[in-house]
């Protein structure tokens, strides 16, 4: 029989009228199995009715439902997620089911369910499924009640962050569906926590940054900002994926570390010495450029007398203003961009200026500029060793132009510190450093088309001028214990140079 597929509402009486329609029970049955409920409206009540007395089966029920609405049946094969709140998923009737397309299903497609629903996800735009109420039951058990039964809910975040702070926890991530989950010690730990829920996130980035950050983190799926928390400073961003909002939170340091707490190479050490050029730290999310530079910083606000500009999104360390004027300025709150941050910068008489990211073309181009009128420019870049920060920035420019940036860099560029963090043997993490320092020979090689291919034997050669590529530093920190040769192995982009230099012997 052919049932109208409009995806109109179901209801208990359309599916009953099809229940007979095919022959699968006849009136006496359903008034026999049913009573009063037949005409009571409720499909829940009807449909475990029908099961409980064995007139139809579960796999029956749906396929007669799915042909009757026309809609999408959940199968076995599908897992649900919770993303409503558990109240929410039981008074609707309703379980969001984990598919790349936002997807619910119902018991009960009713319209006044999918607002339900729409108002808690903040979204009408889902796929709308059906389901049975047996299926909905064994569903919402293993979503809610087979986790919540063993596992709290977090109360709210700042519970999270209590634990992270007990157990020396260096990041947060926070995702819907997914239990929260610490980094210790570079290794992801789930907290014994209930699954998240869209709700619950949203409700806890609106009690932490203030309901229009979350309003510019939905539009916009990106927020970064900083959070105080007692005497401990989060770095926070909010994002999000196919399944609502995320959080990834960075635990920064309660004071700055001093250059031996960080085991700063003497060469890096020395670039706070510096009067003016451009100096790069370099390395991938989370490796601790951050924390390096805010050392530099804090040892010449209290050493030098300096004015210190710097331009960050969001502020992660409170600089000391000691002999130098510091002034911290955030993306967003006093500049819109980092380019145009740093051409305002040289209007304020700066000696020295913290580019928190040179993210783009222009920025790059403003921090060259700012370094080449006298101004000492500490920049990051997301780029794994020397030589190829050094690449992305002249390829970040027109072929034309190329030329002129390679002579702009060999004339101001001072430095580049590529760094890593490894697991120490007994326990936290360690810094990993490759030091890049310009000598004649780098600035000969930087004016040259094809000498940045030099620069790694001159990294190599240059353990006198302070130089050390990364390999070389791992295998000092295997040879003294502090790491494990298999740590170190990981951590290297050339394994065999790393073998050599382990098999050598020689410290830098």
């Amino acid at each position: 029989m052919e049932f109208d597929k409009q995806k109109a509402s179901i209801t208990a009486d359309t599916l009953l009228s099809a229940l007979l329609q095919e022959g699968l029970a006849t009136e006496q049955q359903l008034v026999q199995t049913l009573g009063a409920d037949r005409h009571s409206g409720r499909i829940d009540t009807v449909e475990l009715s029908l099961v409980k007395a064995e007139i139809v089966s579960v796999q029956r029920l749906s396929a007669l439902k799915g042909a009757v609405s026309g809609r999408t049946m959940v199968s076995e094969n599908d897992n649900a997620i919770p993303l409503l709140a558990q109240a929410v998923a039981k008074s609707s009737g309703a379980i969001v089911i984990d598919r790349p397309v936002p997807t619910v299903a119902f018991v009960e497609d009713l319209p006044g369910n999918i607002d339900k629903v729409s108002q808690t996800l903040g979204r009408r735009d889902f796929e709308i499924w059906l389901m049975t109420a047996p299926q909905f039951i064994d569903l919402f058990r293993a979503v809610y009640q087979g986790t919540s039964s063993r596992k709290q809910e977090a109360s709210s975040i700042f519970e999270i962050f209590d634990e992270a702070i007990n157990k020396e926890a260096s990041d947060i991530h926070l995702s819907v569906a997914l239990p929260p989950v610490l980094r210790i010690d570079g290794t992801l730990v789930h907290m014994d926590r209930a699954p998240l829920t869209d709700e619950w996130m949203r409700s806890q980035v609106a009690s932490l940054l203030g309901e229009s950050a979350l309003e510019d983190a939905l539009k916009k799926f990106n927020r970064d900002a900083g959070y105080s928390y007692g005497p401990v400073r989060f770095r926070i961003n909010v994002g999000a994926d196919m399944r609502g909002l995320t959080l990834a939170i960075r635990r920064l340091p309660s004071r700055i570390p001093a250059f031996d707490d960080l085991g700063l190479p003497q060469a890096v050490r020395q670039f706070c010495e510096l009067e003016r050029g451009l100096v790069l730290v370099t390395g991938p999310t989370g490796s601790g450029k951050s924390t390096t530079l805010a050392c530099l910083l804090a040892h010449m606000a209290i050493h030098q007398s300096r004015h210190i500009l710097t331009l960050e999104d969001p502020i992660e360390f409170v600089l000391p203003a000691k002999k130098s004027i510091v002034h911290q300025r955030e993306a967003s709150l006093s500049f819109t961009s980092f380019s145009d941050g740093l051409r305002q910068s040289l209007r304020q008489d700066p000696d020295v200026i913290l580019v928190g990211e040179a993210r783009d073309q222009e920025t790059i181009r403003a921090a060259v500029q700012a370094s080449e009128q006298g101004s000492l420019v500490f920049a990051t870049l997301h780029t794994y060793d020397a030589v190829s920060s050094l690449g992305r920035i002249v390829s970040s420019y027109p072929a034309e132009e190329q030329d002129q940036v390679r002579s702009q860099l060999a004339y101001v560029l001072k430095g580049v510190v590529s760094q890593t963090l490894v697991p120490a043997i007994t326990g936290g993490r360690v810094g990993a450093f490759e030091v890049l320092v310009s000598t004649p020979g780098v600035v000969n090689n930087l004016r040259k088309v094809d000498g940045l291919l030099q620069l790694r034997q001159l990294i190599t050669t240059g353990i006198k001028q302070g130089m050390q590529t990364m390999e070389m530093h791992l295998a000092q920190l295997v040879r003294r214990g502090i790491i494990t040769e298999t740590e170190g192995e990981f951590k290297a982009r050339d394994v065999d140079e790393f073998r050599r230099h382990l098999q050598a012997g020689t410290d830098i």
